[in-house]
Order: C-alpha cells, then structure tokens, then sequence
C-alpha cells in the first residue's frame, strides 16, 4: 500500500472511530478533501457546515455548494458571526483564534456531532492560533 493510500485508510479509520461527525467546510483543500472523504466514510452519519460572512470569498460559497450538490452531502450554511466579535475586528495578529472560535461556537448548536475541520501536517510546526480555538472546542 503507497504511503498515501495508508494515511487515507488511517484518516478514514479515525473517522470511523469518531462516529458523527460535522466537517467545518470553508471551502479551501484541506476541508474539501475532509468532507469528501468523511462523507465517504461515514455515510449518513456525517454533515458539512459552511460559514459565509464578509471575510468569507463568493467562490469559496460557490465551491462547496456545488461539490456538496455533485457529492450529495447534507449542508448547511451558517453566518459565524465573526463581525460582531470586536477581538476580531481589531485584527491582530491571532485573529484566527477568534475566527475559529466564532466559528465553532456557531457550529456547536446546530450538531451533537463531533466538529472535525481540515489542516495540513506541515501547518502543525506553524504558528497557528486557530488550531488552538479549535482545542478549546
């Protein structure tokens, strides 16, 4: 088995494991891939949600919209309500803390899933303030 075949087995072997889940969808690769292999995976037994706001691109809407349509997913669309949170506003430098807060926080009443999102291996060595929130989550 290639080396990308096995981290796809493992992936899809901790999904399974995790049971429902709710894949946070924006829109970019990392997510996309995990929603599609989660809905793979997991069947019936997965949802994506996908925040839109200002801060969120048209065409990242338009992306997950229709891969949802093509795949079949069950999707929602949730406002995260990053603008109303002034730490946000100020935009300092660990502003993803508090986009990715508000995004959870807005994801959490709508699921009794377990929130999984997507990130890259190499994002982990990086300065990352919003896989902390996700942490807290």
């Amino acid at each position: 088995m290639s080396g990308v075949k096995a981290s796809l087995a493992k992936l899809e072997r901790i999904l399974r494991d995790i049971g429902p889940a709710a894949v946070a969808v924006s829109g970019g690769v990392d997510s996309l891939t995990l929603a599609t292999l989660a809905h793979r995976s997991l069947r019936g037994e997965v949802e994506m949600f996908h925040a839109v706001s200002p801060a969120v691109p048209q065409q990242a809407t338009d992306r997950v919209r229709a891969l949802a349509a093509r795949e079949g997913w069950k999707l929602s669309v949730v406002d995260a309500g990053e603008f109303g949170d002034a730490n946000y506003r100020r935009n300092p430098v660990n502003r993803c803390f508090y986009c990715k807060t508000n995004l959870y926080g807005a994801l959490a009443p709508h699921t009794k899933a377990q929130i999984v999102a997507g990130t890259n291996l190499d994002d982990l060595g990086e300065y990352r303030p919003g896989l902390d929130a996700a942490k807290n989550h």
